[in-house]
């Protein structure tokens, strides 16, 4: 089996396992008692995107898919890292602008009731912190930048493979936020062919979530 056809399959498992995941745990919630409580409704969630998250890394590392463009994270893992940092501050101004131009020129309502929502689940179960800042961002990045993002860069470009991959990604949190979401994607998919390995916008993703939440909750 070529490279293509690995790295093509991995990118259909990965992806099949992000539907999956989303899928079930939307589904799971409708043959819960309703008086188990708010917890009994999230830990469904919690364990299925932390599988999805582990399971990922797992279908890259057995499927050994890398493309030609990517580099080892041991090759420079101080850039890597640092280059993470730097880019949590470029999508938070990046997310800052684009929410400016959502409102005030495409009359765009900011105030999500899924981010309301989220907001208010942790700040009264903070594990669920867990969900939102790492196992989301870890299975988000792997499917759009990793596996759409990279299959798609060798037959229409690395613009073209970022606008794409990216406008998925916003639709995909169906939130209505297009640009905002989409300019983050944008920043992230940078951020991956810059550096040269996927842990670098995962990291960015991470760190924009966490900081975005406690940002929300002490600071507004």
């Amino acid at each position: 089996m070529s490279v293509n056809e690995i790295n093509k399959k991995a990118a259909i498992n990965m992806i099949s396992l992000f539907l999956a995941v989303q899928l079930v745990s939307a589904v799971i919630p409708l043959f819960l008692p309703e008086n188990i409580g708010i917890v009994g409704f999230l830990l469904p969630s919690m364990v299925l995107f932390a599988i999805g998250a582990i399971g990922m890394i797992v279908i890259e590392r057995r499927k050994q898919m890398r493309f030609e463009f990517e580099e080892r994270f041991s090759h420079n893992p101080v850039r890597i890292l640092l280059w993470g940092l730097i880019g949590m501050f470029i999508a938070i101004v990046v997310q800052s602008f684009s929410s400016i131009i959502e409102v005030n020129f495409l009359g765009s309502s900011m105030e999500s009731e899924n981010t309301q929502f989220l907001m208010e689940v942790v700040r009264n179960y903070p594990f669920f912190l867990l969900l939102v800042g790492v196992a989301g961002p870890v299975m988000e990045e792997f499917v759009f930048r990793k596996a759409i993002f990279g299959l798609l860069i060798d037959r229409i470009g690395g613009i073209g493979a970022a606008v794409i991959s990216s406008l998925l990604f916003a639709f995909i949190h169906f939130d209505g936020l297009l640009l905002v979401y989409s300019s983050m994607g944008l920043v992230f998919a940078w951020l991956y062919f810059k550096t040269k390995n996927i842990w670098t916008p995962i990291l960015a993703h991470c760190l924009m979530n966490v900081a975005a939440v406690l940002i929300n909750l002490y600071f507004s």
